[in-house]
């Protein structure tokens, strides 16, 4: 297993993957990863394979397009992985006794995104503080945030939902540390269909750093009130620095 990550927190990205996969599935006009016709392929394509092997084959496909939410790589921040490897030779994968009920879990999931990310962050433990509707208030499509928490991650995508001129991954930067917060952000910038890769930085990222990720200048900081004290005083420097005025 890659150093430093706890075993439970891979069972946590699994089930946040999986939740989000069926979310997506469920707003699909053309089922096509769950449900009998699915599953008779599978049945006949299967061989030796076990439940675990599909749900490493579903999540690796979906990080094809949506590493951010689905790839390790870019959940737990893996280093020295190449761009198109999705969680190195050491990953260990699904549990093969959690398996079953993983499917059930996406196959049971509905069409709404972000009742589908408020399952993921409290299987991520998140505990996520709500954030007032005034700290997401009159986004447009030229507004640049600043994201930290995982609820602010949920009330920007909750602002961004059914507004096709947003483009999440665009108009943001996810400033995190763990995993869940990350992995929160990349299911919402699946379900939002953004037009780009997300941008993640640590929340020790300077002004440069935002500038390397493309943002060079930022209109907004969302930060939910679970972040630490220390973490909302770093971050308001960094904000500053970028133009936004707090």
């Amino acid at each position: 297993m890659p150093p430093a990550i706890d075993p439970s927190q891979v069972d946590r990205f699994y089930f946040a993957a999986m939740l989000g996969l069926g979310a997506l599935e469920a707003r699909s006009a053309v089922p096509r990863r769950f449900g009998p016709d699915a599953d008779a392929r599978w049945n006949a394509f299967r061989g030796g394979l076990q439940d675990w092997h599909r749900i490493e084959l579903l999540v690796r496909d979906a990080a094809v397009r949506n590493p951010a939410g689905f790839a390790p790589r870019s959940v737990f921040d893996l280093p020295a992985l190449a761009e198109d490897e999705p969680c190195g030779p050491d990953w260990p994968g699904p549990s093969p006794t959690a398996a079953a009920g993983l499917l059930r879990t996406a196959q049971a999931e509905g069409p709404d995104p972000i009742a589908a990310l408020n399952a993921a962050a409290e299987g991520w433990t998140l505990c996520p503080g709500r954030l007032p509707a005034t700290a997401t208030a009159g986004i447009e499509p030229a507004t640049r945030l600043l994201v930290a928490g995982g609820g602010a991650v949920l009330a920007v995508a909750s602002a961004f939902m059914g507004r096709p001129e947003l483009d999440l991954a665009d108009q943001s930067v996810l400033l995190a540390d763990d995993p869940g917060t990350r992995q929160l952000f990349g299911l919402a910038v699946a379900f939002l269909d953004s037009r780009r890769p997300p941008r993640l930085a640590r929340t020790s990222a300077s002004a440069d750093d935002v500038r390397t990720l493309g943002m060079t200048a930022a209109d907004r900081l969302v930060v939910s009130d679970e972040a630490e004290p220390d973490i909302h005083t770093r971050l308001s420097t960094l904000a500053a620095t970028l133009g936004v005025r707090l």
